[in-house]
């Protein structure tokens, strides 16, 4: 079973040279995290791959494995480094180095590392999904956890945040449990509630049954969405992209009438570019919009002030296109030579609908005398 992608492993559980470098992992294996992973600040983005090169390392040893006994070993020997770097001895196992100082400087709990290898250890000893709370049961293990260390890493305090972490890495492996279905069954693994082999079941069946899931990951992203506020204003925008290319997946399963026994279903690269485009046109406007309205009505503007704000506005909103489309050319460079100038003109591109949003909503507010609401208040009775 993949965990948020974290599949097609090295052949063992040693690295290769060319996997000693964590985002070196990221970009090989994952699409859609290494372009969500490439909008996180730069304070974050190292432990990112990091935390996830060794997630990958404990998906592999059970996928991977020569056997069960080997898989076995692995996970013991990754489980037992935890320990191990708990207490400040050298880890064993080359992947350990991943995630030591993470939990050396405690920048995530090693109880939720320890939590994922218990999902490993599931699937390893064939764990059994007859229920909805089976399910999620081992989607918790399998990739809330991964949620939770990664608002770790972000700097999130609040426990509140705990909820809307799990319930993205939860959407997260629900949509790659809808997706690798037919993978799953050939490993003679099934986390479909109460099929034990999709295989031998009537197609209907197991349309049916995905279909049950990939609504369930939908709530689940909605209640994600609505947690995004609590995460660091410099992480919202990569973890909302994260989202939305893999919720797409579902999308596209959904488009394909819940077929999945066919084999595992792609999407195409413009239609990410464009999921990508959208979910920036979206966002930006929201992240930026500081000043609010509370629930005062406008019931006058001024022409000259209304066609001010309409220009600002639309001047606002171009630069935002302009914003999504430098990073559109940065993520997929079509010539090595551009190197980070269209990073460098999306930031100019940013700026500049920062700008334009501010003056259009500065118009609103002059031409409509609310100009006050926004001063504060100066108490003369001191």
């Amino acid at each position: 079973m993949n965990r948020l992608q974290l599949s097609d492993p090295m052949a063992s559980h040693h690295h290769t040279s060319g996997d000693t470098n964590a985002g070196a992992v990221i970009r090989r294996h994952s699409r859609s995290f290494w372009i969500a992973s490439r909008l996180l600040p730069t304070r974050v983005r190292g432990s990112v791959h990091a935390l996830y090169a060794w997630c990958r390392t404990v998906d592999d040893a059970v996928d991977k494995a020569a056997d069960k006994e080997d898989a076995e070993r692995i996970l013991n020997e990754l489980d037992d480094d935890l320990d191990r770097i708990w207490q400040r001895q050298t880890p064993l196992h080359s992947a350990s180095f991943w995630i030591e100082p993470l939990i050396v400087d405690r920048r995530i709990d090693v109880k939720h590392a320890k939590d994922l290898i218990v999902g490993m250890r599931m699937d390893l000893h064939s764990f059994v999904v007859t229920n909805p709370v089976d399910l999620h049961r081992y989607c918790y293990h399998a990739a809330g956890t991964v949620g939770l260390m990664m608002t770790q890493l972000m700097g999130v305090k609040d426990p509140v945040a705990d909820r809307y972490a799990i319930a993205l890495g939860v959407a997260m492996q629900l949509t790659n449990i809808a997706r690798d279905v037919r993978e799953d069954a050939e490993c003679g693994r099934s986390y479909l509630p109460g099929i034990a082999d999709p295989l031998s079941q009537p197609p209907p069946v197991v349309r049916s049954a995905v279909k049950v899931i990939l609504e369930d990951a939908e709530r689940k992203y909605e209640v994600a969405m609505a947690g995004l506020k609590l995460l660091p204003r410099d992480c919202r925008f990569a973890i909302r992209i994260a989202l939305s290319l893999y919720r797409e997946i579902g999308r596209q399963i959904q488009r394909n009438g819940y077929e999945v026994l066919s084999g595992r279903t792609w999407i195409r690269k413009s239609r990410l570019m464009l999921v990508l485009a959208v979910t920036s046109i979206r966002f930006i406007p929201q992240y930026f919009q500081e000043t609010t309205m509370r629930d005062t009505k406008i019931s006058q503007v001024s022409t000259v002030g209304q066609a001010k704000h309409v220009v600002y506005l639309g001047l606002s909103l171009t630069a935002i296109m302009a914003t999504a489309l430098f990073v559109m050319v940065f993520m997929n460079p079509k010539d090595e030579s551009y190197s980070y100038l269209p990073l460098v003109y999306s930031g100019a591109s940013l700026f500049a609908a920062i700008v334009f949003n501010r003056l259009a909503a500065s118009k609103v507010f002059e031409s409509t005398g609310l100009m006050s609401l926004t001063a504060p208040s100066v108490s003369r009775s001191e």
